[in-house]
């Protein structure tokens, strides 16, 4: 789990987690899944709910090829992990099949340098519905979540 981020100093709590997941449909194929939880914070009563803006993840691509890996999450105004949080946190949501984890086994990973990799987070609060990323590849996602 990441720590605690905010969107801005008076904006949405957020917590990421990142883990890897095996699908044995797929030959025990691993992905690289990652989840966001929104939480209840202290300027809750002056923030818009639902939460209603896409937030992007990025996993990025550490060498000038700019071979960023993205998906969106498109928050639906019906779910409980969007609303108003009345507890510590939400539920979380998120992408199970983000990528195949080989991408990160590989050592010469252009995501992974110094055994570390990076994953971006952006929300979308102006609704440009615009990839905020430089340039991306295709993954095929079957989750869900819409891949650019």
């Amino acid at each position: 789990y990441s720590s605690k981020f905010k969107t801005s100093q008076f904006g949405y709590n957020f917590m990421l987690r990142v883990c890897s997941t095996i699908i044995s449909e797929n030959e025990n194929q691993e992905y690289l899944s990652i989840y966001i939880t929104l939480l209840r914070g202290e300027f809750d009563p002056i923030l818009l709910y639902p939460f209603t803006y896409n937030i992007y993840l990025c996993l990025c691509d550490q060498s000038k090829q700019k071979k960023h890996i993205v998906s969106i999450i498109k928050p639906d105004a019906n779910s409980l992990s969007f609303v108003r949080p009345t507890s510590e946190k939400n539920d979380e949501v998120g992408i199970t099949k983000f990528c195949p984890l080989n991408f990160l086994k590989n050592v010469q990973s252009i995501y992974l340098k110094d055994s570390v990799f990076f994953i971006r987070i952006f929300i979308d609060f102006m609704n440009t519905g615009s990839n905020p990323f430089e340039s991306t590849i295709d993954i095929v996602n079957t989750n869900g979540a819409k891949r650019l």
